[in-house]
């Protein structure tokens, strides 16, 4: 069976959060296709973020709904080129390393679907698992703990890969690396995530 490695975005595959970006450019996205609305909509509910008004998963709900009305498919691209450009470069040379071995390479992350995609083709990589959007947001679930190990779980089972490594810096994962302990690289983590990891039998580390 062909071999598969699945990185974590945020702090991860990237040294920033993408989401913190997606939030920053979505306003002046927004009044670029001419949506003063939208834009003044997105701030409302970036500063009720802020201020701890709304939950996390609440704003990313609202937000990408009123993203996906409005943005057109150039603006997810040029997204996705502005994250790129924080790249944790020995993250990806890690990865492009195992895939010069032949193995598959996928994002795996609670990260926006929209900008994930695009960001996954631009780097070459054979797919995602992210944060899909629902209409209702009752049924919106984040790609993240035991969603993301059963996701990835399905992936390696419909196309007959074995999971080669797992790379993250979070503990949303541990579902997932407490499934492939030996499997498992933490990227850069805090003292208290290593310990956290190492209950569970991870001890391979990717450090700056």
């Amino acid at each position: 069976m062909k071999g598969a490695t699945f990185v974590d975005l945020d702090g991860t595959l990237l040294t920033a959060n993408s989401m913190h970006i997606f939030m920053r450019r979505l306003p002046t996205l927004l009044l670029k296709r001419k949506a003063p609305g939208a834009a003044i909509m997105a701030s409302s509910l970036i500063m009720l973020r802020y201020f701890r008004l709304i939950d996390h998963r609440n704003m990313k709900w609202h937000l990408t709904k009123i993203a996906r009305k409005h943005l057109h498919e150039n603006d997810w691209e040029s997204l996705a080129h502005i994250i790129a450009a924080k790249i944790n470069h020995r993250v990806k040379d890690f990865v492009d390393s195992r895939r010069r071995l032949g193995c598959s390479s996928y994002i795996a992350t609670a990260a926006l679907e929209e900008y994930t995609l695009p960001l996954c083709n631009l780097l070459g990589y054979d797919g995602v698992i992210a944060t899909k959007f629902t209409d209702e947001i009752g049924n919106y679930e984040e790609m993240k703990g035991y969603a993301k190990h059963d996701n990835i779980e399905h992936l390696l089972s419909n196309a007959h890969l074995r999971l080669e490594s797992f790379i993250t810096d979070h503990p949303d994962d541990i579902p997932t690396a407490s499934a492939y302990p030996g499997l498992t690289i933490l990227v850069n983590p805090t003292q208290k995530t290593a310990d956290q990891f190492r209950e569970i039998g991870v001890t391979r580390y990717l450090l700056e």
